[in-house]
């Protein structure tokens, strides 16, 4: 959904127990919220874990007597846990209170996440033509995944699960998303009902994902 123009911001997600809206970098969010809880990415890794999350877990819990806004800035930084650990926070929303995700590039949070929420961004921010902002090596994944067959899918898992050196899960993850937002971009690009088909595949395996599924299974049989 679009926005007409920031000052929209607060009026929109007055009215929502979780909203995300697509901003450009350098947003001045403190004008929106100036009285709420604002998580951030930590400078060093550029990334908000699980141990954010909790914090904010245990502040959603509590009862509030006039709306509370919990701010989640560079909401795309968070890792798999800490979107998993958020999803459990959503089960059971508290009246007046208010999650708000600022992004820059909405792309990148999981579609479980996604999922939940009215996605807004200001008008001709996003163009349906323009590459995924992906690193060179996950998009060429992303789209030799696409266009996987029986015979290179399980050497292309491989690249795959390897992709991070440090988590398996999180390198397929960024494939994955990549992956869906290429499928639903050329959806829209080329008519093509395949792409639509794919999708429905892409979203069930980064869901799999998400949930701790097996990656190379995962990879392997959400697109048999």
């Amino acid at each position: 959904m679009q926005l007409n123009s920031l000052s929209d911001i607060a009026d929109i997600a007055a009215k929502k127990n979780f909203s995300i809206f697509e901003l450009p970098l350098g947003t001045d969010y403190s004008e929106f919220f100036p009285a709420s809880i604002h998580i951030k990415p930590d400078e060093d890794k550029n990334t908000i874990d699980i141990t954010k999350i909790r914090e904010l877990s245990t502040i959603a819990e509590a009862k509030h007597a006039h709306d509370f806004y919990i701010i989640v800035e560079g909401a795309e930084t968070m890792n798999a846990n800490a979107a998993n650990a958020f999803l459990k926070a959503l089960e059971e929303p508290k009246d007046k209170l208010h999650f708000v995700f600022l992004c820059n590039n909405t792309s990148k949070l999981l579609p479980t996440i996604k999922s939940r929420a009215n996605n807004y961004s200001l008008k001709n921010e996003t163009k349906i033509s323009d590459t995924p902002d992906y690193d060179e090596e996950v998009l060429k994944l992303a789209k030799q995944y696409l266009s996987a067959t029986k015979t290179n899918l399980p050497e292309l898992v491989e690249k795959i699960s390897k992709l991070n050196k440090e988590s398996s899960r999180l390198g397929a993850l960024k494939v994955v998303e990549c992956a869906i937002e290429l499928s639903y971009k050329s959806y829209f690009l080329t008519g093509n009902p395949q792409f639509l088909q794919k999708l429905d595949k892409l979203l069930a395996i980064s869901d799999n994902l998400a949930a701790n599924g097996h990656v190379k299974l995962q990879l392997t049989a959400g697109m048999l």
